[in-house]
């Protein structure tokens, strides 16, 4: 006679595609000088993570960390209206403030693991800036799309490359 444990499911899902995932935990970090945001979420292991390297525009402001704490709603302190009808939006970007928000993240397939696209998307909801409706949130959904088609997908700098199925003779 003998005994044997069976593990219930952790309730995990890295099926490829969308996911609303909650924030545990974020980390800003350094490798070999580039800047970055590492960001965990509940009921993940340690080891996934979205990791978001800084991005500085030609305007020297910082979009794609800050991008990180608009979609989830995390330390917006305020908005001052721009000359060019744009809002300034004052982040508190302590990593502290990202815990427990929500981010619709996109899973995708790098050989045998899963991965966190470093674009993510909004969920929906109001904040005394802007407010994200269900379209705003596909529209960003959209974006992080093909971004991962053209970058990621076929890893050729943006050229998204088709298979060449013309050719009758397969050669082996």
């Amino acid at each position: 006679m003998r005994t044997l444990t069976v593990r219930k499911g952790s309730g995990t899902n890295y099926v490829h595609g969308w996911h609303t995932l909650t924030i545990s935990n974020a980390k800003y970090g350094d490798y070999n000088g580039a800047k970055f945001l590492d960001v965990w979420f509940d009921n993940y292991p340690e080891n996934f993570t979205m990791r978001v390297y800084e991005k500085v525009g030609t305007d020297g402001e910082e979009f794609a960390i800050g991008q990180v704490f608009r979609f989830a709603n995390a330390g917006i302190t305020d908005g001052l209206d721009g000359p060019d009808g744009n809002v300034v939006v004052k982040i508190d970007d302590d990593t502290g403030n990202l815990k427990g928000k929500e981010l619709n993240v996109y899973f995708h397939k790098d050989g045998d693991y899963t991965r966190a696209l470093k674009q993510c998307a909004p969920t929906e909801f109001k904040n005394v800036i802007e407010e994200f409706h269900e379209n705003d949130v596909e529209y960003w959904k959209g974006r992080a799309e093909r971004y991962y088609t053209d970058y990621v997908l076929n890893k050729t700098n943006g050229t998204h490359v088709e298979a060449d199925t013309s050719k009758e003779e397969i050669p082996f």
